[in-house]
C-alpha cells in the first residue's frame, strides 16, 4: 500500500510536532512509494532485524529511534546499512507517541486505574496547534478508586502482564492518587510529587532520587524501561488496524528489554 497513508495512519496515532525538541522521530530509515508488512517493536535490534528479514516486513515501526544524532558513516552491517540494502523504511514515533491522546502514558495511566488525569508537565504552548493539544504534556497525573500502595503495584503488574517490580518507600499506605511517567522519567520525581501523587510509576528512576521520594514518604515504582512502555504496541497495532486494514502488521516476539531479573 502507498507509504502516504501509513504516514497519515501514523500520524493521527502521535502526531511529530508533539515530539521533545532534542528527539528523532518520524522516518529514521527509507519511506519508499509502498510497504507491505510492518513489524512493532520497542527497539530495532539485531534480533528484530533477524525477525523482519524472516517475516517480509519493509517496515519496522521501532518506538525508540534507530538513530539520535547525526551519523558520519555507514557501515555496510550496521543496523541502519542492513536495512537500507533491504529496502525497509523504519519509522519511530517516541516522545510524540508519549505524549499523544492515547499513547505511551495513557496506556500507564489505564494500567494504574486512573479515572482521570491532567499532564505532569504541560506541553510547550508553541507545539500544541488546538486546545485539545494544549491539554497534553509529559507523564500524567490523576486520582484512582482508593487502596493501598501494595494493591496498587499488583494491579499495574497485571494490567501489563508483568511479573516483577522495583519499589521503594511505602507500601502499606493509603494511595488515591498516582502519577505515570514512561521509560526514563525519574528526573519528573519531584513533579509527581508536587501534583500530590502517593505513588509514581515509571520504567527507571536513579538511586538518589529514589531515597528523596521514601524520605517524602512517596512510593515509587520502576517497572524497567521498555516495560513501561511496551503495552503501548497493542494499542498502536490496534489502530492501524481500523485505519490501514491493507498493511499487515506484526508485534514483535523478539523484542526484549536488556534488563531480565533472574
Amino acid at each position: 500500500m502507498k507509504t502516504d497513508r501509513v504516514t497519515a495512519a501514523l500520524l493521527a496515532i502521535a502526531p511529530l510536532h508533539l515530539a521533545e525538541a532534542w528527539d528523532n522521530v518520524g522516518w529514521i530509515v527509507g519511506a519508499g512509494e509502498e510497504v507491505t508488512r510492518a513489524l512493532l517493536c520497542i527497539d530495532y535490534t539485531r534480533a528484530v532485524q533477524d525477525e523482519a528479514d524472516a517475516l517480509g516486513c519493509d517496515l519496522v515501526i521501532a518506538y525508540h529511534p534507530v538513530i539520535f544524532e547525526g551519523l558520519k558513516r555507514v557501515p555496510q552491517n550496521s543496523l541502519v546499512g542492513h536495512a537500507l540494502r533491504k529496502g525497509r523504511a523504519i519509522y519511530c514515533p517516541h516522545t510524540a507517541l508519549d505524549v499523544a491522546a492515547g499513547g505511551t502514558n495513557s496506556v500507564l495511566a489505564d494500567a494504574v486505574g486512573m479515572t482521570s488525569s491532567e499532564p505532569l508537565r504541560a506541553i510547550d504552548p508553541k507545539r500544541a496547534r488546538n486546545e485539545a493539544e494544549r491539554k497534553l504534556g509529559l507523564g500524567l497525573v490523576g486520582p484512582v478508586q482508593k487502596t493501598t500502595r501494595r494493591e496498587l503495584v499488583a494491579l499495574t503488574k497485571r494490567a501489563l502482564g508483568l511479573d516483577h517490580a522495583l519499589v521503594s518507600g511505602p507500601l502499606d499506605e493509603p494511595c488515591e492518587r498516582v502519577a505515570v511517567a514512561a521509560g526514563s522519567a525519574g528526573e519528573m520525581i519531584k513533579d509527581a510529587a508536587k501534583a500530590g501523587a502517593q505513588v509514581y510509576v515509571t520504567g527507571e528512576v536513579r538511586h538518589h532520587d529514589a531515597l528523596w521520594a521514601s524520605a517524602a514518604g512517596m512510593t515509587v515504582v520502576c517497572l524497567r524501561h521498555s516495560a513501561s512502555e511496551r503495552a503501548v504496541l497493542s494499542r498502536v497495532k490496534a489502530a492501524l488496524a481500523e485505519s490501514v486494514p491493507e498493511l499487515v502488521v506484526l508485534l514483535s516476539e523478539r523484542d526484549r528489554d536488556p534488563f531480565e531479573p533472574l
